[in-house]
């Protein structure tokens, strides 16, 4: 019977008071529906990066084996009983296994043959996951091959033919065409079935790469040391997740959800803390009133904790219901608003099954401290409670440390301690740390500027501002909360348009940094045939036609670094990626220059070179920056290296003949020399040889004048359409083309940031008001001793304004702190821009939301009898 009247009278208290329950519960309705938003949405996105990924880089996670261009691990190969073995690591899901560079394992490789030949040969296992990687689709049985459209071209072969070849001038191979595959990441390849290449060589069941894809949950670094545990510690392993390009995509992509999702988790915790505090407001003394007639402390404690237990299932319920709504609701106005379908937003049950149950148990344990408390509290103490309560001092130790931890890694990051690879994390995190920090110290920073703002509009606006200076400041505990929403709120919609309007800025600088003529004629991942210059030039409306090679990475040679800056050479003291399993990473990136021929006299002909020397052939041009970094001058010597196969060759001495800007790129490393010069023919052509034929990776077209540009760039693509591999672009498409790409690609966040705003607006509505419906009674004492129900509009108004102001101050600094950590860690986002807009919008928004909720409660509470309200509970 106790434990029923217990619960009964619990109830009863509970719903009582119902305008403060339902201003509850719809403030954890909102937190978890927002929390649920959230996850569903990133989720979402997880999915969108990780599709964009396996495109670019195939669905394997881990790349295992011995690299058959080191010369410690050429003769290395995987026996049966190894592959096996990494095959049944737990958590590898799918395997597919090669052999590369079959004539390189064995002891009859040919480095003169392979110089000349430039083709790289693979042997293959064809199951699904390797024939994703290599991009082809045939069953590839043991008599087939699969080559690339630039092989089919050297052969001349087509699909079906059949082909005799060597790879290294010893055993002679028959096979037919299986497949041609346009593109492959390793340029110019033959690919065979595994066992045919095993069988040729006599080389039993081995292998020397293995491709493994993860499941889902299993840390690639776990197999990783696995492997090298079980193995071989000095096998090579290249994992997908820590490779340059896919580190970037994830993080360019990821880094804004992570921000955005720490700052909502921010408010969500601001919500539930900011509800719970008003749910209790005024319940110490009722509490006390039944110790007084008996309670015990355990009573006292149980009814406290059934409250609790049921308006947060009631909150979590509705929550759940609102989450939904506002999934759907975002997908329906990307869908018609942005006009992108999309189909891979779906609420995951267990997720929200696991928030709901977590959310539930953490919210009503957290009341826990609050039924000790209240149920320990003596009587007497309890009913003389004021709520004008202190400052938790740990809240500004821990505000504190946030902003000194936060501005500690900003200025590791700033003075290139940390790596650039991970800059951006870094960066990140710390201007995340320092924002959090400054919101959390609101409690602190109130007193300081109501008093100025409230000295400015108490003496220049309205003299009964005092009355609310000093309530706001009285109760800073309670109203630190509501100022931490609202400053969120403008840290939100600060921070991210800005970051996507500079990344907007900067796609479209590059795109524009690239079309330094009219039209633009580029090949992925390989160099044009020297007949398709030609072929250009003859198009009608064509003026100019410049090529361009491959930029070819060049070793210096006796170059005296003591001239260089030193802090340029510590911030390129790395091994270069690129040569990775090559005896060439033993060097550092500063030794190596990137050298593309062009014709030189044409391009100064053009406008597109602004020097004023004639003696450009016989020479190199480099950028003035790296002229700076290096200590070179014009007309000093450079001597440079040729390279192959791991070996180091002749070296030629070029005298540097010009020193300016390159417009079409941002990489200072980057020289050009002429094609017609002797002494460097060998770079960027084919097989290494020498030859004064270009073979340019980029076509830069000049349109004849008169000529329409569209006309001209439809003309090219229908001269060019047989190799799907070239690209031709003008600046207009190409403008068009990278919007469209951002407005897909950032969609999404804009659906998270709207909903953010919307939620947001209805949390500080619903708070703000709770706060002026608790404190009728203090309005009420106001209006009884000297304000009338104007002036009581006016001091209400002028509340909501102290509210405002002291978010948007806060949420400025606090977005300061973001936007600093985003671009400082970022090399491509240079000059970055804050629109006056973007901080303007959540001025307005701020302080429309605080005056019209004042101006509300303000009319409706100054409509209240004043001894009604003087007995209000």
């Amino acid at each position: 019977m106790m434990k029923r009247s217990t619960f009964g009278i619990a109830m009863r208290m509970l719903f009582t008071k119902k305008q403060r329950l339902i201003l509850t519960c719809i403030g954890i309705a909102v937190s978890f529906g927002l929390i649920i938003v959230v996850s569903t949405l990133y989720v979402s996105m997880d999915r969108s990066v990780q599709k964009t990924i396996n495109k670019e880089f195939g669905i394997f996670d881990l790349m295992v084996g011995y690299s058959p261009f080191n010369d410690k691990d050429s003769k290395k190969l995987l026996t049966k009983e190894e592959i096996s073995k990494i095959r049944n690591i737990d958590g590898v899901i799918d395997s597919g296994v090669a052999i590369v560079s079959p004539d390189l394992v064995t002891n009859r490789n040919d480095y003169a043959v392979r110089e000349k030949d430039g083709i790289n040969y693979f042997g293959v296992e064809p199951n699904e996951l390797v024939r994703n990687y290599f991009g082809f689709t045939t069953t590839l049985q043991p008599d087939e091959m699969v080559i690339t459209e630039d092989v089919a071209r050297r052969w001349g072969v087509k699909q079906g033919d059949t082909k005799e070849f060597s790879i290294n001038n010893d055993i002679v191979l028959r096979k037919v065409v299986g497949e041609i595959i346009p593109e492959y990441t390793s340029g110019s390849a033959v690919i065979m079935n595994i066992d045919a290449i095993r069988q040729e060589y006599s080389l039993g069941e081995v292998a020397n790469a293995i491709y493994l894809d993860v499941a889902d949950g299993i840390s690639d670094k776990t197999v990783e040391e696995t492997i090298r545990s079980e193995i071989d510690e000095n096998i090579d392993i290249a994992l997908r997740s820590q490779d340059n390009v896919v580190i970037k995509q994830r993080t360019m992509l990821r880094f804004i959800a992570i921000g955005l999702g720490s700052i909502l988790v921010l408010v969500s915790i601001l919500f539930l803390s900011s509800s719970f505090k008003l749910m209790l407001l005024g319940r110490v003394r009722e509490l006390s009133t039944f110790r007084m007639i008996g309670a015990s402390k355990r009573v006292i404690y149980k009814m406290v904790m059934m409250e609790a237990a049921v308006l947060n299932l009631m909150g979590v319920v509705l929550g759940v219901g609102v989450g939904i709504l506002f999934c759907n609701i975002s997908t329906k106005f990307i869908d018609s608003m942005m006009g992108i379908a999309v189909i891979n937003v779906e609420i995951d049950w267990r997720a929200v099954v696991a928030i709901t149950v977590l959310g539930w148990l953490l919210l009503t344990l957290s009341v826990m401290r609050i039924a000790v408390t209240t149920a320990a509290a003596a009587p007497l103490v309890a009913v003389r409670s004021s709520e004008q309560e202190r400052l938790n001092r740990s809240v500004a130790w821990v505000a504190g440390s946030l902003v000194v931890i936060g501005f500690v890694i900003l200025c590791l990051a700033w003075f290139d301690v940390i790596s650039s690879s991970t800059r951006l994390l870094f960066t990140l995190m710390g201007g995340l740390l320092a924002a959090g920090g400054c919101i959390l110290s609101t409690g602190y920073m109130i007193p300081i500027i109501s008093y100025i703002s409230g000295w400015f509009i108490r003496n220049f606006a309205i003299a009964e501002a005092y009355y609310a200076m000093k309530q706001f400041v009285a109760l800073r505990r309670q109203n630190s909360f509501i100022v931490m929403l609202l400053a969120s709120i403008v840290t939100a919609l600060i921070a991210i348009p800005t970051f996507i309007d500079n990344l907007n800025h900067a796609n479209t600088e590059q795109v524009m940094r690239k079309h330094i003529t009219q039209i633009v004629i580029e090949k992925k991942l390989d160099v044009m045939s020297s007949k398709v210059l030609d072929q250009v030039r003859r198009v009608k409306g064509v003026g100019q036609a410049l090529p361009m090679g491959t930029f070819h990475a060049v070793l210096l040679a006796d170059f005296d670094y003591t001239r260089a800056d030193p802090k340029w050479l510590k911030h390129n003291r790395y091994h270069p990626e690129y040569f990775k399993g090559s005896p060439y990473y033993d060097t550092y990136e500063y030794e190596w220059l990137g050298v593309a021929p062009t014709d030189l006299k044409l391009m100064k002909q053009m406008g597109l070179l602004k020097l004023d020397t004639n003696e450009l052939l016989s020479g190199i041009v480099i950028q003035s920056k790296y002229a700076s970094h290096m200590g070179i001058a014009l007309g000093d010597t450079m001597s440079v290296q040729r390279t192959s196969l791991g070996e180091r060759l002749e070296q030629y001495e070029l005298p540097v003949r010009g020193v300016t800007e390159l417009s079409f790129t941002t990489q200072e490393k980057l020289s050009l020399v002429d094609i017609n010069n002797p002494k460097v023919s060998w770079i960027g052509n084919e097989n290494n040889v020498r030859s004064s034929a270009i073979l340019p990776k980029t076509i830069y077209v000049q349109v004849s004048e008169g000529a329409d540009i569209a006309t001209v760039r439809i003309a090219l693509q229908k001269l060019l359409e047989d190799d799907p591999l070239i690209k031709v672009t003008d600046l207009d498409s190409e403008l068009l083309r990278v919007a469209e790409e951002s407005r897909e690609q950032y969609t999404i966040l804009w659906a998270v940031m709207a909903v953010f705003v919307v939620v947001g607006i209805v949390g500080v509505m619903n708070t703000l008001g709770a706060t002026f419906h608790a404190h009728r009674r203090e309005y009420a004492i106001l209006r009884a001793i000297r304000l009338t129900t104007a002036k009581l509009r006016l001091v209400m108004i002028v509340q909501g304004l102290l509210y405002a102001i002291t978010a948007i101050l806060i949420g400025i600094i606090a977005s300061g702190w973001i936007i600093v950590g985003l671009f400082s860690g970022n090399d491509e986002l240079n000059g970055w821009t804050i629109s006056w807009l973007t901080i303007a919008l959540p001025i307005i928004i701020v302080g429309a939301i605080s005056i019209l909720i004042s101006l509300l409660y303000s009319k409706q509470l100054s409509q209240k009898s004043i001894t009604e309200e003087l007995t209000v509970e």
